[in-house]
């Protein structure tokens, strides 16, 4: 049965198809923003950071299920608020759910693992963007929107 949300934020509406895709996306979400600001979480929770190394390593490693996933999330989550971020992981009112490529963009990075929503080009700045989960940093995957 399909379901019908707005994105309030954005004045967007969309339809999913089931809770499993709004969770999916929750969690794409989550890693993107964990992705894109490792070093500054890593420096947020300093030496306590054995939640942002679960999430690390759980992505990683061989492929993890939604479940653990977002417990993982979840207890980074916590970690980051309770470090002083009131957003955390998964974003407040500032942080929208429509992932990378569906606005008006020209250019989006996607992730090279298909883990996260990616980036538009102007959360990209003038650097290429690089995976903090692929080995080696592998950098994300420039397209250009038709």
């Amino acid at each position: 049965m399909a379901a019908w949300w707005i994105n309030k934020t954005q004045g967007v509406e969309f339809y999913m198809t089931s809770q499993v895709e709004v969770g999916g996306l929750r969690i794409a979400k989550a890693l993107s923003y964990v992705c894109s600001h490792r070093d500054d979480l890593a420096a947020l929770l300093d030496e306590d950071d054995a939640a942002l190394c679960a999430v690390e390593a759980a992505v990683g490693g061989p492929p993890a299920d939604d479940i653990s996933l977002t417990a993982l999330l979840d207890a980074l989550h916590t970690a980051v608020r309770g470090a002083g971020d009131p957003s955390g992981v998964y974003g407040g009112t500032g942080r929208g759910v429509m992932p990378a490529g569906v606005a008006d963009l020209d250019v989006v990075y996607r992730c090279p693992l298909q883990l996260c929503i990616g980036r538009s080009g102007p959360e990209a700045d003038n650097d290429l963007p690089r995976c903090q989960f692929a080995p080696g940093e592998t950098a994300l995957i420039r397209e250009r929107l038709p």
